[in-house]
């Protein structure tokens, strides 16, 4: 008798336990998928700031003497990588 209530003692606990290692692991996931979200974001606002102040670099370049049309195409490209730095910005904020 002893040992069946034991055996079921034990069988009760199990489960209990192993679920709730499970939340505990998923908390570290979790936070861990977060740690990294973060520093893809920060890393990505970086880049982004970066970006939008060579926008400036550019018009010394037309002062400079650079023909126009090849600082505008310049401009064209940086502002099409700005708009998908900006998109990747708000997917991973999404994300978090």
């Amino acid at each position: 008798m002893l040992t069946l209530v034991l055996a079921l003692v034990v069988a009760v606990s199990a489960p209990v336990s192993t679920s709730s290692n499970y939340a505990v692991g998923f908390q570290q996931a979790y936070a861990a998928d977060t740690a990294d979200g973060m520093k893809r974001l920060n890393l990505v606002l970086k880049k982004l700031r970066d970006a939008m102040g060579s926008m400036k670099d550019f018009d010394e370049l037309e002062k400079a003497g650079l023909a126009k049309k090849d600082v505008d195409r310049m401009r064209r490209a940086m502002g099409d990588k700005i708009n998908q730095m900006m998109e990747d910005a708000i997917y991973a904020i999404r994300a978090l």
